[in-house]
């Protein structure tokens, strides 16, 4: 569902909320603005104009008997209104020179000199190179190994055709084999690569590294201006890995009305509750995660 505000006069959209009803097994009923993204929440032409959005959303989730509703907000958080606030997420993004070696110095030094082992070592970055199914061999193997149930290849087929020319997917080649790829997404001057992953065995080369500093060198060389890293949860591997690049590190300041629930949920899995589950899923055969991965991670958010 959309919430939608129109001036009375003109017909004209002055506010607006992306809602989803979620349905969980894992966590339950819940609206969210917007599962399985970074970003949400209210964008209005005014403080009237939100705050009505807003006491609508208020009237929707009691209505649903949800657990909570969710605002993921970016840089669009509201004055306190009586919500809950969750400090975990960050987002990291950088603005892009239209001269790759004015970005490459905007790099920390010893990131640079991982950049340059993985040229060294005779990386090679291909753009659609893959199809689907190449980046989900790689994709679904990453993710496994951290734990966290893949997502069904169909939500990848579906995005390429959903966005056409603004999804690419981009892939690191080593000695005829693909050792690394990310499904990217592209937004007016803005470049966000949104799920991707390596072969373990190959991070000895610097793939990561190299992979994303050619994806930053593509999208200049492409008329973009902003590279967005994405969402990281604080103390995890892949924070410390966007931290080291230098870029600009922003909370994202998500907000919570609860309903049902009498605490702020804790969905993340640095949630000690699923600690043994994220070390059993390491050890599963790829084949089984496969299978059962897209039948979990539809009910995660």
């Amino acid at each position: 569902m959309h919430v939608v505000a129109h001036d009375s006069e003109s017909g004209k959209i002055v506010g607006l909320l992306p809602l989803f009803l979620v349905r969980s097994r894992i966590f339950g009923r819940m609206l969210v603005s917007t599962p399985q993204a970074a970003y949400g929440g209210i964008i209005a032409d005014s403080d009237e104009i939100r705050d009505a959005i807003l006491e609508l959303c208020r009237k929707l989730a009691a209505q649903q008997g949800v657990r909570f509703l969710e605002l993921r907000n970016h840089r669009n958080a509201l004055p306190s209104a009586g919500l809950e606030s969750k400090d975990l997420y960050v987002t990291f993004r950088q603005n892009l020179s239209p001269d790759p070696d004015e970005n490459m110095r905007l790099i920390p030094r010893k990131t640079r000199a991982e950049i340059r082992e993985g040229i060294r070592n005779g990386l090679e970055f291909k753009a659609n190179e893959v199809d689907v199914d190449g980046f989900y061999k790689v994709h679904s193997r990453s993710v496994r190994d951290l734990g966290t149930p893949v997502f069904s290849r169909r939500l990848f087929a579906n995005g390429l055709k959903e966005f056409g020319s603004d999804c690419k997917i981009f892939s690191v080649h080593w000695k005829g084999k693909t050792v690394a790829a990310v499904w990217t997404l592209f937004y007016k001057d803005e470049v966000a690569p949104y799920y991707g992953g390596s072969i373990r065995e190959y991070n000895h080369l610097a793939v990561n590294n190299y992979m994303y500093w050619m994806l930053i060198k593509y999208g200049c060389e492409h008329g973009c201006r902003v590279f967005d890293f994405g969402r990281s949860k604080k103390g995890t591997g892949s924070f410390d890995f966007k931290k080291r690049w230098g870029m600009t590190m922003e909370d994202l300041p998500y907000q919570y009305h609860l309903v049902r629930q009498k605490a702020l949920p804790d969905t993340s899995p640095l949630n000690p509750k699923f600690s043994l589950s994220i070390r059993l899923w390491r050890k599963l055969p790829l084949a089984i995660a496969n299978t059962i991965g897209p039948h979990i991670s539809k009910h995660l958010i």
